[in-house]
């Protein structure tokens, strides 16, 4: 994974929300609209999601990797989580203003410095997603992914919110337009909830270090098979994905008479074979062959690849 590339990434989109909190502090005081304070409680939720995303990846870059062996993947999938339970207690909180909003509807007004703030988050969080994606795809990282929803979730809520709110100054007179700010409120909550599910579904299931899924399983498959004749004995073959990363451990036994260098000839033969497979699908994956002794019901070593 490119730490560097990630962390300037994170920091910047940090660095801009940072900037942008205080002005949009000051819009929601200055106007009485529930969409620009409930796009003001998203913003302060992006705020905190990307000082964890950034924190995170500044601290996978500078672990040491003889002590975390496996990566800082779970890490990520924590930090995901804590960021979905932040943002349902945000969503309580917005929620239960739009509701009051709802049925008590007010004019907008003193909405200026709101229109610009949003404007100015809609640009913004359209570019860092643009590029939180591409940086997302190239390193398959769960918390550059959650980043990149953070700033499209936020990107359209804050163009819902402009666009309502430009509506209202205009038409500021026409009473049943009041119910439009609650409303552009709800679309804000909606994206909210829409994060937070995906977050949930991602970090759990992460957490639980599931097996690859059955199309990987197919590109192992298919590489014991093209290479039947280079061992003896097929055991088990294990599998598992967090964080971002693969890992496959197989259980090859071998003939008892080979030497240890023709034995980790095959060996090295099957595990570049498998992260060829993995790699043609745009995947990485760590390989790990353990041998299976001739008479014997357990493994006594391992060749890592």
């Amino acid at each position: 994974m490119s730490g560097s590339a990630s962390q300037k990434l994170s920091f910047q989109a940090m660095i801009f929300t940072a900037c942008l909190f205080p002005f949009y502090i000051l819009a929601a005081t200055l106007t009485n609209s529930a969409a620009i304070l409930t796009d003001l409680l998203a913003t302060s939720f992006d705020l905190t999601a990307l000082t964890a995303c950034w924190l995170v990846l500044k601290i996978a870059h500078n672990a040491q990797a003889g002590r975390y062996a496996y990566g800082l993947g779970k890490l990520e999938n924590l930090a995901e989580l804590m960021i979905a339970l932040l943002q349902t207690v945000l969503v309580f909180i917005a929620g239960s203003n739009a509701i009051m909003r709802l049925m008590h509807p007010e004019g907008v007004s003193g909405a200026e410095l709101g229109l610009f703030v949003t404007a100015a988050a809609v640009i913004g969080n359209t570019i860092l997603n643009r590029k939180a994606t591409r940086l997302a795809h190239e390193t398959r990282s769960p918390v550059l992914a959650a980043q990149a929803r953070v700033h499209l979730v936020s990107a359209i809520s804050s163009g819902s919110v402009f666009i309502v709110t430009v509506v209202l100054s205009i038409f500021n007179n026409v009473t049943w337009m009041y119910y439009l700010d609650p409303v552009a409120s709800f679309v804000v909550i909606g994206f909210m909830i829409y994060n937070i599910f995906a977050m949930l579904s991602n970090s759990v299931a992460s957490l639980l270090d599931q097996a690859i899924d059955e199309a990987g399983q197919l590109r192992i498959l298919k590489v014991l098979t093209s290479h039947f004749d280079d061992f003896d004995e097929l055991g088990d073959i294990r599998t598992r994905q967090f964080g971002g990363k693969m890992f496959v451990e197989l259980h090859l036994g071998f003939e008892g008479d080979w030497t240890v260098a023709k034995t980790r000839a095959v060996v090295a033969r099957l595990s570049d074979a498998v992260k060829h497979e993995f790699k043609q699908a745009g995947d990485e994956v760590d390989v790990a062959v353990v041998l299976i002794p001739a008479h014997g019901p357990a493994a006594d070593a391992a060749l890592g690849h």
